[in-house]
């Protein structure tokens, strides 16, 4: 399990603080992570879709487009405003990914983009909560920054300067096999892949 308690950069306090500017700031600093919500979007179906760490509403908006019921649950009252002025007909909650205030089975699909590869995140239990609110038969899609067995010093140096802002790889293949799940694997790049899994 992780340090939950490590100082970290990218607190709640932060994201609130950046919440009006985070929508230009990912487009230019993280066009990769555009990219992937929009991968993920193409994929989704309808029906009920829950974005954990939903952010400023960005993939809500492409899935509402879609015709699906969109629900968002993010920690950050500031990224939850700007949601609901980008998705006024998704309902929102503010709540935590280890703890989604939502019942079990509860979502035909759950996504979760840019959320989970941070440094003192334990990715596994919110992954563990993803397919908790998901309904049998249903999808989730995560799109996150996987470990590799690429132990080369450039490989070491990337990690580490990604460490110095809060983030890190996660083995999301060995998470979601844990689980008893062999995920689906959509690599966008080295570093950036959308995993998808059947509950």
């Amino acid at each position: 399990m992780k340090d939950r308690n490590k100082p970290r950069i990218w607190t709640t306090k932060t994201f609130n603080r950046l919440s009006p500017y985070y929508d230009r700031f990912m487009k230019l600093f993280f066009p990769i992570g555009e990219t992937g919500r929009e991968k993920i979007v193409e994929k989704l179906t309808t029906g009920t879709l829950l974005d954990v760490a939903c952010g400023t509403g960005t993939l809500l908006a492409m899935a509402r487009e879609k015709g699906l019921k969109c629900y968002g649950v993010d920690l950050s009252g500031g990224m939850l405003a700007q949601a609901q002025r980008k998705v006024p007909n998704a309902e929102f909650q503010r709540g935590s990914f280890y703890r989604l205030p939502y019942a079990e089975g509860s979502f035909d699909q759950v996504v979760a983009t840019n959320a989970l590869s941070g440094d003192a995140i334990d990715a596994g239990e919110a992954l563990r909560e993803m397919v908790r609110v998901c309904k049998t038969g249903g999808r989730i899609y995560i799109a996150e920054w996987p470990k590799t067995d690429d132990e080369s010093i450039t490989e070491k140096i990337v990690i580490w300067l990604a460490s110095l802002n809060d983030d890190a790889p996660q083995d999301y293949f060995g998470m979601f096999r844990e689980m008893g799940y062999e995920p689906e694997v959509d690599a966008l790049d080295k570093r950036y892949h959308i995993f998808a899994i059947r509950k």
